[in-house]
């Protein structure tokens, strides 16, 4: 397991914060400063969401459908996090 010390927990709890406070996928923004991604097409697809120089949470939709729309994603499982993007 890697450690990333508080500066980088903070980070992330804040994209956390972030990703809870969108009551849908749709409504994370696709333009910076906090920036929705869309990592791979693979089913399901996986997601990132992050700032740039402070952080990167990956992760997908939670009971994802093919071809669901991103207004009908209210939860999801988090893959991983990263330190800066």
């Amino acid at each position: 397991m890697q450690t990333f010390g508080h500066e980088t927990a903070e980070k992330v709890k804040d994209l956390l914060y972030q990703l809870d406070a969108a009551p849908t996928l749709a409504d994370l923004s696709s333009l910076p400063p906090i920036l929705r991604n869309q990592f791979s097409e693979e089913i399901p697809p996986l997601f990132t969401v992050g700032k740039a120089g402070k952080g990167q949470v990956l992760f997908q939709p939670y009971g994802y459908r093919k071809g669901q729309n991103l207004r009908d994603i209210d939860s999801i499982d988090v893959i991983s996090v990263r330190e800066t993007i």
